[in-house]
């Protein structure tokens, strides 16, 4: 029940932004819009809820419970950002908007722009790590919740993998910058052939 809430959650998500986008783009109703892009939160509830509710009922805790904690994680951080990025696009390829907003590539803008998602991340996972416990408090039986204990090492590791990629983005911000490419030949304009008046 578990895994089929988060795959229903996560189309949800998808389908109430869709929702979203057609209320505001093509019906013209943004107050209607509204009320779908952010009720996208009420599905993180409800997830949380299946899971508390399967735990309660003397379900052993598996990887489910540990990735529909960390879906709600990722999404309470994430879901907006998500949302922003989908409705620039549609705005600039459909309506003549303007140009969807774009990371710096380089500079102390790229540096910090690194660190927020980085610290975006840490949040994430913090998220996580917190609806875990609950999760075990909730149940009260160690055994019962030994896999949700084993899954913060996987916090860690996502957490891991998200530092290697900032450390990365910092350090090219700072290398060296690609070159120009060298622009393109223009052929020469035909002079005017001067012509002699016959007689």
């Amino acid at each position: 029940m578990v895994v089929a809430m988060i795959v229903a959650c996560e189309v949800g998500f998808w389908v109430l932004i869709a929702l979203g986008l057609l209320s505001r783009y093509v019906l013209h109703r943004r107050r209607l819009s509204n009320v779908f892009l952010y009720g996208t939160p009420l599905l993180e509830v409800i997830l949380l809820v299946v899971a508390v509710v399967d735990l309660r009922g003397g379900a052993t805790a598996g990887s489910r419970h540990g990735i529909a904690a960390l879906y709600i994680g990722m999404t309470a951080v994430f879901g907006h950002r998500a949302i922003r990025w989908v409705d620039q696009r549609v705005g600039y390829h459909f309506l003549g908007g303007p140009l969807p907003w774009r990371p710096p590539r380089r500079g102390p803008e790229r540096v910090r722009y690194e660190v927020v998602e980085f610290a975006r991340a840490v949040a994430a996972m913090a998220i996580a790590g917190a609806l875990l416990g609950v999760l075990i408090l909730i149940t009260g039986d160690a055994d019962r919740t030994e896999a949700l204990r084993g899954f913060f090492g996987v916090l860690g590791g996502f957490t891991m993998i998200c530092l290697v990629i900032a450390v990365y983005g910092v350090c090219e911000a700072f290398g060296k910058p690609p070159k120009d490419k060298p622009a393109p030949r223009r052929l020469r304009e035909p002079r005017p052939v001067e012509r002699t008046p016959v007689g």
